[in-house]
């Protein structure tokens, strides 16, 4: 009897501290959704003098792709490698770096010596976005 007259007394009590809780559930998801991880955008730069700027060594070598602020047109033909955005916590130097230990760049053959980059096949990629660009004459 004692438990039911307690209720009854602090219903609107027990109401209102679980409508608070219910709501500050939905501000911690939108913090942790506000929060997740942003893509960089990287561009590949050919090594100077390379006999094969577009090989699959130089592709696939992070030290050749470079901080930018646009990725490439996917309306271009898609043959050599162009663009890719990647985690920035999948990044060293503040940002301005692709690290080697947490990104392996995948590469397809459009023709000897030239290679595009492919999409990630990790069960959590570990690049985003792959655009290529038409292999200049």
């Amino acid at each position: 009897m004692k438990a039911i007259s307690f209720i009854k007394k602090h219903a609107t009590v027990m109401l209102a501290g679980a409508a608070i809780i219910g709501f500050s559930s939905f501000k911690v998801i939108k913090l942790n959704n506000e929060n997740k991880d942003t893509d960089l955008i990287f561009t590949y730069v050919p090594p100077a003098g390379s006999p094969a700027p577009y090989s699959d060594t130089n592709v696939k070598n992070t030290a050749n792709w470079q901080r930018s602020s646009t990725s490439c047109s996917d309306s271009e033909d898609q043959e050599v490698a162009c663009s890719i955005a990647v985690p920035s916590t999948s990044t060293m130097n503040s940002g301005n770096n692709i690290d080697p230990s947490k990104v392996t760049i995948e590469t397809f053959q459009h023709s000897t010596n030239n290679y595009g980059v492919s999409p990630s096949s990790a069960s959590t990629p570990e690049y985003n976005d792959p655009l290529n660009k038409p292999l200049d004459p």
